[in-house]
């Protein structure tokens, strides 16, 4: 059994360091996979036992801050500057501090690469997260040889979506993906008797991609009464999806969650 590294993500409150076994405090964390299973893992122990990532991480919980509306407390960014090592001559010698060995920063993440793990990996509860193309071009992915023919076609249908603004668009998944965290963390709050109004908000996003002005304002209704018991649950924006095409063949199948509108 190979472990690798998968990506950054959320972490459940029981999360435990698959390698230590000790419990991880974070509110986000290191995922990682054996090609079937994953775990979690401390940044420590993840670097010990697997090395240091060779590639940039995809980094899901970030996305999370997509949709909280600007100005909210929880809207900050979750990597500390890093700090500039100081090569100032010191007093009384005329050597400079050598700084110490720096890293080179990796590259980022390829985009048509983000797209496919974000709908294949993340976006497995959303209807019409698959199609032909991007099966053939994830399996291709994973296995390591998806030639640059089968990379151009997956470019060109991201370039597509993102010219005609539908649901499937790159901006959109990865607001999906953001919408979705925080409805699954309303709900993980919200006793099951009472979490009606928010699994129909998430029906509706996994069948349609999409919410409108009136469901976001009813959700931040709702956490306003979460929030007395979860204080960073945030305000959520209200236009992240305005100007977003809903295809007919998604509004049809949506018609039933609509109405919980």
């Amino acid at each position: 059994m190979v472990w690798h590294y998968s990506r950054v993500d959320h972490l459940v409150p029981t999360a435990v360091c698959f390698f230590c076994e000790r419990r991880l405090r974070s509110t986000k964390g290191i995922v990682i996979t054996d090609g079937e299973k994953e775990a979690y893992a401390g940044p420590n122990c993840a670097k010990k036992h697997l090395g240091a990532p060779e590639e940039r991480l995809l980094d899901v919980a970030r996305l999370a801050l997509l949709v909280v509306s600007e100005g909210d407390p929880a809207d900050t960014d979750l990597q500390p500057a890093a700090s500039t090592p100081d090569t100032t001559p010191q007093r009384g010698t005329d050597k400079t501090v050598s700084a110490p060995a720096v890293r080179a920063p990796l590259p980022p993440l390829d985009s048509v690469t983000q797209y496919l793990r974000l709908r294949y990996e993340i976006m497995g509860s959303f209807k019409f997260h698959k199609s032909a193309l991007l099966t053939e071009a994830y399996d291709s992915l994973k296995s390591g040889d998806m030639d640059e023919i089968l990379r151009k076609r997956v470019a060109g249908t991201m370039r597509s979506a993102a010219e005609n603004r539908t649901v499937f668009s790159e901006r959109n998944i990865k607001i999906c993906v953001a919408m979705n965290h925080w409805l699954q963390e309303a709900v993980r709050e919200t006793p099951k008797e009472r979490a009606g109004f928010l699994l129909g908000m998430l029906s509706a996003l996994h069948s349609r991609w999409f919410l409108t002005r009136k469901q976001l304002e009813g959700i931040n209704r709702w956490g306003e009464g979460l929030r007395k018991r979860v204080h960073d649950f945030p305000h959520l924006d209200t236009s992240v999806f305005d100007g977003v095409v809903v295809p007919d063949f998604m509004q049809r199948t949506g018609k039933s969650d609509q109405k919980s509108s």
